[in-house]
C-alpha cells in the first residue's frame, strides 16, 4: 500500500463527511432551483390571470354602456346584463386575482383506529361443473433441429504389426528345366525352351516345345 493510500485510509471518515456534505449541498441547491422555478411560474400565472380579469371587467363595462345607450334610444338591448349572464362576475373580474399558494407541509399521521368487527362467515358456493377431458398429450412433437457436431475423438492406439507374408511363386510360366528364351528364328519372341537346348540359328525347336500350349510357347 502506498503512502497516499495509507493517508486516504486513515482520513476515510473525513472523506465520508465531505462526500455527505457535498451530496446534501447539491440536493439543497436543486430544491432551491425548483422552488425558484415554481415561484416564477406562479408569478407568471398571476400576471396572466390579472390580465384576463382586467379584460373581463372592461368587456363587462362596455356591455353595460351599450345597454344604457340602447335603452336611452327606446329599444330593448339584446345582450343580457353581464352580472346576470355570468355568476360571480365581480369576484371573477377583481384584480389582482388570488392565486392559491403552494401546498403546505404534510401533517403528521393520525393514530390507527380500532379494528372493525369480524364479518359473517361466508357459505360455500355451489360446486362447479365437471371439466371436459383434455386432448391426448402423448402425440410426439416435431423433430427438433440437429445439434452441433460433437468434438473430435482422440486418436486410437496404433495397431500391432502383422506377420510377414510368404514369398509368392516365381512368375516363370515354363515347367521345370525350361525357361523363356527367344527362338532362333524370331528374336523378338519368348518361348519356353529347355535350358540345355542349343542356341544355334536354324535349329528347330524340340518336340517338347511344340507339345506346350500356345501361351507357353509364345508370349
Amino acid at each position: 500500500m502506498t503512502r497516499t493510500e495509507q493517508l486516504l485510509y486513515r482520513r476515510r471518515g473525513v472523506l465520508w463527511v465531505v462526500a455527505a456534505l457535498l451530496f446534501l449541498g447539491g440536493a439543497i441547491a436543486v430544491a432551491f432551483l425548483k422552488i425558484g422555478h415554481a415561484e416564477q411560474r406562479a408569478a407568471e400565472m398571476a400576471a396572466e390571470a390579472d390580465r384576463r380579469g382586467a379584460a373581463v371587467a372592461t368587456l363587462a363595462g362596455n356591455v353595460r354602456t351599450l345597454r344604457s345607450q340602447v335603452r336611452a334610444a327606446g329599444d330593448v338591448p339584446a345582450a343580457p346584463d353581464p352580472e346576470q349572464a355570468i355568476d360571480d362576475l365581480p369576484e371573477r373580474a377583481a384584480v389582482p386575482i388570488q392565486i392559491p399558494g403552494p401546498p403546505g407541509p404534510t401533517g403528521t399521521q393520525g393514530n390507527r383506529g380500532p379494528a372493525g368487527p369480524t364479518g359473517p362467515k361466508a357459505s360455500p358456493g355451489p360446486a362447479g361443473a365437471d371439466g371436459q377431458d383434455g386432448a391426448d398429450s402423448t402425440v410426439p412433437g416435431p423433430t427438433g433441429p440437429a445439434g452441433p457436431p460433437g468434438p473430435a475423438g482422440a486418436d486410437g492406439a496404433d495397431g500391432k504389426d502383422g506377420t510377414n507374408g510368404r514369398d509368392g511363386a516365381d512368375g516363370q510360366t515354363c515347367p521345370a528345366g525350361y525357361s523363356l528364351q527367344p527362338p532362333p528364328d524370331d528374336p523378338d519372341a519368348l518361348v519356353c525352351r529347355r535350358d540345355s537346348a542349343p542356341s544355334t540359328p536354324g535349329s528347330s525347336p524340340s518336340a517338347t516345345v511344340f507339345g506346350l500350349p500356345a501361351d507357353r510357347r509364345r508370349s
